[in-house]
């Protein structure tokens, strides 16, 4: 009887995933995000029988590659938020400006070697801390013949990416101005309620009594 082979434990577990082509619709409001229809089908229960329609996802596109018009492929199981479950593989047909003018759409196997390696990072960092899981990982991954970063590497790739992520929010600050709050705008604006323009008229009431 052959022996069973042992399957070897994936560093980061891989969703089910599907691709769809669809058309991008709306580019360039959100970082690294972007509006693709894809065509669809919805059952018409009078006339017992399928319509063309469509759907709408929220993609994620990594480095902001995509322009209104681009024919593109997408992929499920790259989750990144509540909203966004899909990322963007590859461009099928550009619209406007060409592929090679604009930055590189990252592949479905590089995206799984990039999670790979940020994984690696995170239990780098993890481990020094004492984390059991993450040294068990690691030990995983050198055996598996995959290059382990030492902690220096780990930490400078955590500085790099909070300088980028920093320099990312302050050139598309997007409608950040919307998401203060109603009395964060009144103080800029030096306006004040019914309530603190009435306290404000009895302090000074009161200290006019006084004197």
């Amino acid at each position: 009887m052959a022996a069973v082979a042992k399957q070897v434990a994936p560093i980061v577990t891989k969703c089910f995933s599907s691709q769809r082509v669809g058309v991008v619709v709306s580019a360039g409001k959100m970082d690294r995000a972007v509006k693709v229809r894809v065509a669809d089908q919805e059952w018409n229960k009078k006339f017992r029988k399928h319509f063309p329609s469509h759907q709408t996802h929220l993609v994620r596109d990594p480095n902001n590659s995509l322009v209104e018009g681009d024919v593109v492929r997408i992929t499920s199981g790259y989750r990144t938020s509540k909203a966004i479950h899909h990322v963007v593989t590859s461009i099928v047909a550009p619209f406007g400006e060409p592929v090679e003018n604009r930055p590189p759409v990252l592949s479905q196997t590089q995206l799984d070697e990039l999670r790979v390696k940020q994984r690696l990072l995170k239990d780098v960092r993890s481990a020094e801390k004492g984390r059991d899981v993450s040294v068990r990982r690691l030990a995983i991954a050198k055996k598996q013949g995959l290059q382990i970063p030492t902690l220096e590497e780990a930490m400078e790739g955590l500085r790099v990416h909070e300088e980028v992520e920093k320099g990312r929010k302050e050139a598309h600050r997007g409608q950040g101005g919307q998401a203060k709050t109603a009395k964060e705008r009144r103080l800029e604006q030096g306006k004040k309620t019914k309530a603190e323009a009435s306290a404000e008229s009895e302090v000074k009431e009161a200290r006019t009594q006084t004197a």
